[in-house]
């Protein structure tokens, strides 16, 4: 190819791109102004539970600390949390969200990608990404985001779509695996996998349908995972960080169907984790504290689905979108 036909695949290339982008953004957009006019002021009273409760923390956990929204909206994510040091939010339409009535949130926006983030290294204690993993460009780039802005022994909070039909808006596919992506710099401390109904992210996940992994047909899921950030095996010094007990009851309580299927779906991502994190010979005994977590976790599953029959069906959830 002469340099004159290889500059003409560059441009088309970077055309292309663009024009995704602004097909990416006038829909996102689109879609907020469509909200914006059905509600007059958009709505973030559920907000809380889902950063609190659902993830086992309470109001106290935020005390004091920096919490990051990565892909936040504009509805206010981080309102309740008066008693936090920092509450930001990025996004990449952050300004333009501020005409939606952003500018009037007690929090701060930023606009940026997810995948280039403008604070130093691990400036925040919270960082969170909820119904917007599957939005960016660029999956690795913004996992790596959250290692490098998460302080050690912080956490991460996500809630994502998990599927492979990719949209304008979603075009990024992943299945169930994308938690072994964080390792080994984050250590998992809980995961939730609900079948996804009309409702949307928020709705399935606040219902806690569970989804059934002996069903072998395509179809939407929506993950919840809770994650501890751990000593960097490159510029953090080693320590007992690592170590701390993960809540695999809050894994096997939100595990479905049997036993086998929860051995093999959870337990495949925890012995995937502890592989990853084995690798590296400076992260004291990750392989054998991912062991344990998985010999818990087979126990206390055994329990959760002997109980399952007795079990209530989770609670309704409220009419809402995103």
């Amino acid at each position: 190819m002469s340099s004159s036909d290889q500059a003409d695949s560059s441009q088309d290339a970077a055309n292309a791109s663009d024009e995704q982008a602004q097909t990416k953004r006038t829909g996102e957009l689109a879609y907020w102004s469509k909200r914006k006019d059905a509600e007059g002021v958009l709505e973030n009273c559920w907000f809380e539970s889902f950063y609190t409760e659902h993830f086992g923390l309470t109001r106290a956990d935020y005390k004091d600390k920096r919490v990051l929204d990565i892909g936040c909206g504009p509805r206010g994510s981080l309102e309740w949390a008066t008693m936090a040091r920092e509450r930001v939010g990025v996004d990449p339409l952050a300004d333009d969200y501020l005409q939606l009535g952003a500018a009037d949130h007690a929090m701060t926006y930023v606009a940026a990608g997810a995948e280039s983030i403008p604070f130093e290294d691990q400036s925040f204690d919270i960082v969170c990404s909820f119904n917007s993993l599957d939005h960016v460009d660029d999956l690795e780039a913004t996992i790596a985001e959250t290692k490098r802005l998460t302080a050690v022994g912080g956490l991460l909070l996500v809630i994502t779509d998990v599927h492979d039909r990719p949209t304008p808006q979603e075009p990024i596919c992943f299945d169930w695996n994308v938690v072994e992506r964080f390792a080994p710099e984050f250590a998992l401390q809980s995961l939730r996998c609900h079948e996804k109904h009309g409702g949307g992210a928020y709705q399935s996940a606040e219902q806690g349908l569970f989804f059934n992994h002996a069903d072998a047909h395509q179809r939407y899921g929506v993950l919840s995972a809770r994650f501890i950030r751990v000593a960097d095996p490159e510029t953090d010094a080693p320590g007992d960080d690592i170590a701390e007990e993960v809540s695999a009851a809050d894994i096997a309580e939100e595990t479905p169907q049997t036993p086998d299927v929860a051995d093999s779906t959870v337990g495949r991502l925890l012995t995937g984790l502890g592989e990853r994190a084995s690798a590296s010979s400076r992260i004291k005994d990750a392989e054998a504290i991912a062991g344990r977590l998985l010999g818990g976790l087979r126990t206390r599953v055994q329990a959760s689905v002997d109980g399952l029959s007795q079990r209530v069906p989770g609670r309704r959830g409220r009419h809402r979108r995103r």
